[in-house]
Parts: structure tokens; C-alpha cells; sequence
């Protein structure tokens, strides 16, 4: 099943997506609700970031192929040093933009490049279970782009600028409940033509090991999203750019870049 949340005529919902329509839901989708039989056609509604989340993760560094291209753009020591460690951290919500929404490249960053994703979407408080239960917790899967900037950026100690920077976090366009997460492509295009190209069975650490050990310290809750990784290489992005990040299994995450 798909889930949408979206506004129509400055009114927003949640929705099934079936076909070109979306029907709206009555009630809680992490909870108990109802599909109506009002619906719109995709075309006349504005997609939004798929939940509101209270917790923005994202895991670096989490296939090998993504390794080797940073330490061939990076501190190869570094990238070296700290592949092999269980890396996530936050992104700030505030970052969170939707499908179609723009990409904003801040005035003073010199190096801002696309991460295509798959997406964990959190469906019930979630503390200290094991991989083999983390199926039960997991409400669904959607599409990201981790938009990050190096360059003369790339020294800083935290990630607050180079991940965290206001639209750097594009999700959508909706929620899948029913796919295998070990075994899905992530595709990235720029302008049309693919950059980049990975499975989802080449994670270091897959999806449910990552709901673990995050929830071995962090409460995790419904609504909560978190980033797993970009499968390969990056390119940077210039104002004009449209970026596009595709799950066959979910949809395609597009969104178009400008200048501040």
C-alpha cells in the first residue's frame, strides 16, 4: 500500500495512492483510520514530506562502494578510519522538504551533492529491539536524498551545516508498506541522465540492524525517518539542476535546485 500526505486547496490529508488518485484517509494512518471514497487525481495535489517527523536519521558511510568513492573526493584515512563504525547521527527536521519542492544551495557553500536513499519509516515507539524485531516496528519504506555539502565545508567537526542546512533533506513522494528493504534498487539521476546506481543488499549495515542499534540509546517513534545510506558515487549540484531519486518499488523523489 501507498500513503500520501499531500494538500489540495490549502487543505491537507493523508491518502492511499492507487493508480493516477489518491483517496483520502480518515484518522491515524500509525494507528486506527478509514479510506473515504473522496479522492483526487495526482496531478491537482501537492505531495508533502510523507510524515512530520520527530526524529531525523541518517546512517553514513553504509556501503562499500559509497566508501571508495569518498576516499577518492576525501580524507581517505578518515573515510577508512571510520567505515567499518556504526555512523548515525541526526539530521534537524527543519531541513525536510517534499517531492517537487527545491533544493536551496546556500550563498557560501562551494560543494553541495546528491545522496539517493531508501528511507526507514518508524510505526511504533521503538526501544532496545533486536534486528529480528525491528520488522514489527518499521511502518514502511520511502525515497531521500541526503543533500550534503563538502568542499570548504568539509572540516567541520558536526554535520549542522554540511547536512542540516535549510531543504537539504527532500523525502517522498509517499510511503510503501510492502517491500523487501534488502533488496531494492536505488537509482539517481541528474538532468536525466543516471549518476548513480546500487542495491540495497549492499549495505554494511542492513535495515533492521539499523532500527536495533539505533533504539539501543534513542527512542525511536511513529512518524520517525531515517536515511541508510547512499549506494555509490555523488556529483555536485548547480542552480537550474533537477535531481531525481528513484525506488522502482516505491516511486521517484524529484526535486529541482536554486541559488539562495
Amino acid at each position: 500500500m501507498k500513503l500520501a500526505r499531500f494538500r489540495i486547496n490549502d487543505w491537507e490529508s493523508y491518502g492511499v495512492v492507487e493508480g493516477d488518485r489518491v483517496s483520502v484517509i480518515q484518522g491515524d494512518i500509525f494507528g486506527e483510520y478509514r479510506v473515504t471514497q473522496a479522492s483526487y487525481p495526482l496531478a491537482r495535489v501537492k505531495f508533502l514530506p510523507p510524515t512530520r517527523p520527530t526524529g531525523f536519521w541518517a546512517v553514513g558511510l553504509n556501503y562499500a562502494a559509497h566508501v571508495a568513492h569518498q576516499e577518492g573526493a576525501l580524507d581517505a584515512e578518515r573515510i577508512r578510519r571510520e567505515s567499518s563504525i556504526f555512523r548515525p547521527w541526526q539530521k534537524t527536521v527543519g531541513c525536510l522538504i517534499g517531492h517537487e519542492d527545491q533544493v536551496v544551495l546556500p550563498a557560501d557553500s562551494d560543494y553541495v551533492h546528491y545522496e539517493g536513499e531508501l528511507v526507514i519509516v518508524i510505526g511504533k515507539p521503538t526501544r532496545r529491539v533486536t534486528p529480528e524485531e525491528a520488522p514489527n516496528f518499521i511502518f514502511g519504506y520511502t525515497v531521500g536524498n541526503d543533500i550534503s555539502s563538502e568542499g570548504s565545508w568539509s572540516p567541520d567537526i558536526s554535520n549542522w551545516r554540511k547536512k542540516c542546512s535549510d531543504t537539504f533533506g527532500p523525502v517522498g513522494p509517499w510511503i510503501e508498506t510492502d517491500i523487501d528493504p534488502y533488496n531494492v534498487e536505488v537509482i539517481t539521476r541528474l538532468n536525466g541522465r543516471e549518476g548513480d546506481r546500487g542495491n540495497t543488499s549492499g549495505m554494511t549495515y542492513g535495515c533492521y540492524e539499523t532500527v536495533s542499534g539505533i533504539s539501543q540509546y534513542v527512542t525511536l517513534h511513529p512518524g520517525d525517518i531515517i536515511l541508510t545510506g547512499a549506494p555509490g558515487a555523488v556529483e555536485q549540484l548547480h542552480p537550474g539542476d533537477v535531481v531525481e531519486v528513484e525506488i522502482p518499488e516505491i516511486g521517484i523523489l524529484r526535486n529541482s535546485v536554486v541559488a539562495e
